[in-house]
């Protein structure tokens, strides 16, 4: 399985003091820090940035970009780089 990262997710998840997980809302896929979702151990597991990120096993096969759009609304009003 190839999941691509975009370079601005890229950044941003170097830039962080956390590693993510993706995981399922109603609205989709959302990148949240493990201290909210912990990660389970069917999640697959990256590396991006030296960092951990875990992929909920039901999304991973959906996913084929790790893009902002998986950003929690209020991080991108709150940051300007993005």
């Amino acid at each position: 399985m190839s999941i691509k990262v975009d370079p601005d997710m890229e950044e941003y998840i170097k830039n962080s003091s956390t590693e993510f997980r993706i995981c399922t809302t109603c609205e989709g896929p959302i990148l949240l820090p493990v201290r909210l979702r912990p990660p389970k151990p069917t999640d697959l597991v990256m590396t991006v940035q030296g960092r951990k990120l875990y992929i909920s096993a039901v999304q991973a096969p959906r996913i084929k970009e790790i893009d902002s759009s998986m950003l929690p609304k209020c991080i991108l009003k709150n940051r300007k780089w993005f």
